[in-house]
């Protein structure tokens, strides 16, 4: 056979086995694409709770305080008051409420200004600390009322009698001074709040997924009763822990949330208290954000316990209370 003819089947034969290999190709490059876009959701997903973390340590180097009613009654004598926001329903805010104050439903962030300094303020300052925590991560100058409307008046027809009361909401349920630890290390959340990868976004639409949510001493004293799988979590300080805390209860401070994330099971229910519910309102917020299923307890250990020496005698008191005018 002459030399050109080898070639031509020579040509013939790479033709062939290349249209052989070319579906072989087609099928590892499409297996590759594949692989390629689930590390891409992948990345997008880590990238969502990476936002929204960040935006969470951002607030905790700056959050929110708690204003007494007398700062504030200054503060609006003077002219100088801020943008004060009530949280309360329309019809109680009709009734009375302090004055100068809006009133706005909780998640309607968009009324608020931005460029002004904020009072949030509801009935008992749960409430209000559950919404002073996703507004400082929406990076608004904010601060909460302490006690809410119960610390500005003692008047039932402005309070609507939802004030801490010792004799209806105060319990003497168990406590345990034996420190309580966790061992397994937990994975993070999946967050899937929005296909947007713009940061403001993404803060955006985890925010939108918070609401104020509580649960009661006597509730949490039959889940506990009942064995139920939960994480509760004291972020009072670890000398009042040490001195009687919930059964079970394991102790993180608010300023030290994200570096101990880790301890707390995104597929349980999270139950934190305080002392009064200020601050877990506030360390519940924050962990709802990162995409916990967490609640307050109303009225934090002053709930749970009557002996002053577990709830450090720091229980609203309304006799206290210097009842200042409502409009």
């Amino acid at each position: 056979m002459r030399i050109k003819d080898w070639l031509r089947v020579l040509l013939v034969f790479c033709v062939m086995l290349l249209l052989f290999a070319l579906p072989l190709l087609n099928a590892c490059g499409g297996g590759d694409g594949e692989q390629e876009e689930e590390e891409e959701e992948e990345e997008e997903e880590t990238a969502e709770f990476a936002v929204v973390m960040e935006a969470v340590e951002a607030y905790l180097a700056n959050k929110a305080g708690n204003t007494k009613a007398s700062d504030l009654y200054l503060l609006i004598a003077e002219d100088n008051a801020p943008y004060i926001v009530s949280l309360r329903s329309a019809t109680d805010y009709d009734a009375g409420h302090i004055p100068g104050s809006v009133n706005v439903s909780f998640g309607d962030w968009d009324d608020i200004p931005e460029d002004e300094e904020i009072l949030v303020y509801c009935y008992t300052g749960q409430s209000a600390s559950f919404a002073a925590a996703l507004l400082g991560v929406l990076d608004y100058d904010v601060q909460n009322l302490l006690h809410g409307i119960c610390g500005w008046s003692n008047d039932p027809a402005a309070t609507m009698s939802k004030c801490f009361d010792a004799n209806r909401d105060q319990g003497d349920y168990t406590v345990e001074t034996t420190a309580n630890t966790v061992t397994t290390s937990y994975d993070y959340p999946e967050l899937e709040n929005t296909t947007s990868n713009n940061e403001d976004v993404i803060i955006e639409a985890a925010v939108a997924t918070v609401s104020a949510k509580y649960i009661t001493a006597s509730d949490l004293n039959l889940k506990i009763a009942e064995d139920e799988d939960m994480t509760i979590i004291s972020c009072r300080s670890a000398t009042d822990y040490a001195a009687g805390h919930i059964p079970g209860a394991i102790n993180i401070g608010i300023d030290s949330l994200l570096d101990n994330l880790d301890k707390i099971d995104p597929d349980e229910p999270v139950y934190v208290y305080c002392y009064t519910g200020h601050t877990a309102a506030q360390f519940a917020s924050l962990l709802n954000l990162l995409g916990y299923d967490a609640y307050s307890l109303k009225f934090g250990m002053c709930s749970w316990s009557s002996d002053l020496e577990v709830n450090m005698s720091k229980c609203y008191d309304s006799s206290t209370v210097t009842s200042y005018d409502v409009e």
